[in-house]
């Protein structure tokens, strides 16, 4: 396995985008405009950016070998992303997820995980243990994957000093629900973590909180050293011992909003792995975000000349 600064265990996907005139309701029916089909997931993405930006990473897991899988790893490939450590199972559906977006860039999604949500915590610790333990980061997330190999991972990389990056995708009502993972498992992702973007239901639901700046200094208390919170037009919010800061957002036509906060939790890896100050790093993880909005699907993501022209204006 290649060495790499960044690597990441989670949704890995290829996304079918619909384009229709409004979400449904009940039984509705409606006729879609046009159908795209791109690489994505909630993982994959961030890395994407990341790569984009100018770091080296890598995605590790379970594929499986249909076509889907194909369009997974020539994405990668095309991003010059390290595919070394992807393990492709003979007869496995690889994962993907239905989104419909309506004319105002509006989605919901729907996700089928399929083999890559199988890997274990055994097979975290005897394949890909020593891919996790020459990066700067790891990241993952609370999204379709179980919590025990995700877990399995952060103990990993925090025993050798690879710092956590976690992105709390979900409710966590449903994702304990959903019979991915106990109350106490995410507690003890979050006492594992260093750097935490969770999405916006899930910060009100783990703190009571809706101010955002009172969100990220209660979930700083639960382990993590820093926390970033995205809140759309209102730019974002970048808590840690140091301090609280927060930046607008810049403004760009938004044509889709999916993949904006893997874009954001992406272009946060990058700037911290810089050493940034993090008024620097909340403006560089919002023009990366916004950028993403501007075509349609996840990895309509910029490169860093992109992002910093956009940051200059």
């Amino acid at each position: 396995m290649a060495q790499v600064q960044v690597v990441g265990l989670g949704s890995c996907t290829v996304d079918f985008f619909a384009l229709v005139p409004h979400l449904l309701h009940g039984n509705d029916k409606v006729n879609a405009t046009k159908l795209e089909i791109h690489a994505g997931g909630v993982t994959a993405n961030n890395l994407t950016q990341v790569a984009r930006c100018g770091a080296t990473t890598g995605w590790f897991g379970l594929l499986g070998d249909d076509g889907n899988s194909k369009t997974i790893l020539d994405a990668f490939r095309a991003d010059g992303m390290d595919t070394s450590a992807v393990e492709q199972v003979p007869g496995a559906l690889s994962s993907i997820t239905w989104i419909p977006v309506d004319a105002q860039g509006e989605r919901c999604i729907y996700m089928f995980p399929n083999v890559t949500a199988t890997v274990t915590p055994e097979q975290i610790r005897t394949r890909f243990g020593a891919y996790i333990r020459q990066a700067a980061h790891l990241h993952t997330e609370a999204s379709q994957l179980p919590l025990a190999p995700i877990l399995e991972a952060m103990h990993i990389a925090r025993d050798a000093g690879v710092k956590n990056v976690f992105d709390l995708d979900v409710d966590p009502t449903y994702f304990v629900q959903a019979g991915l993972g106990t109350e106490a498992d995410l507690a003890e992702a979050m006492r594992l973590t260093d750097i935490l973007k969770p999405c916006k239901p899930a910060a009100r639901a783990m703190t009571g909180a809706t101010d955002p700046e009172q969100m990220a200094r209660k979930l700083l208390g639960m382990g993590p050293k820093i926390v970033a919170l995205t809140a759309g037009s209102d730019g974002c919010v970048i808590a840690s011992a140091g301090g609280v800061v927060h930046r607008p957002a810049y403004k760009v036509n938004v044509v889709d909003t999916t993949g904006a906060g893997d874009a954001f939790m992406g272009g946060l890896s990058f700037a911290l792995l810089q050493g940034w100050p993090h008024d620097r790093v909340a403006s560089f993880a919002n023009a990366c975000a916004a950028l993403c909005c501007t075509a349609v699907g996840a990895r309509a993501m910029a490169k860093r000349d992109q992002i910093e022209a956009l940051m200059e204006k």
